[in-house]
């Protein structure tokens, strides 16, 4: 049995409504795992087990999906995108820096490094 121009429009526009509403929840879903996830850390420098000679050196890195961070227990700031950039000072031997992120559900993710002032 043939549809009818009226039947064949009335299936188009259904088809395309599930389609549309088949997209939502799909970019709902997939923005939600982000989410899911968790806060992730990463540090951009100094490497691990870098040999450092000044005084002094910089933490830079990047946090995603947490709203605060910090090292070694002391809280650091970050920029809108995430970053941070931190002074801290470089003892003889060697000095270990604990980063801990925190999201907004409580969850936390932490990264150490080491690095050497001979």
């Amino acid at each position: 049995m043939p549809l009818t121009r009226t039947a064949f429009i009335r299936v188009l526009k259904i088809g395309f409504a599930i389609l549309v509403m088949f997209i939502i929840a799909a970019y709902a879903l997939w923005r939600s795992f982000a989410y899911a996830r968790g806060p992730n850390i990463i540090i951009l420098g100094p490497a691990n087990y870098a040999s450092i000679n000044s005084t002094t050196t910089n933490i830079t890195g990047r946090i995603e999906r947490a709203n605060m961070i910090t090292l070694n227990g002391k809280a650091i700031t970050i920029d809108e995108q995430g970053n941070f950039n931190e002074t801290i000072i470089v003892f003889v031997g060697t000095n270990i820096l604990t980063l801990e992120a925190r999201d907004q559900f409580d969850r936390t993710a932490w990264k150490q490094i080491q690095i050497v002032r001979p």
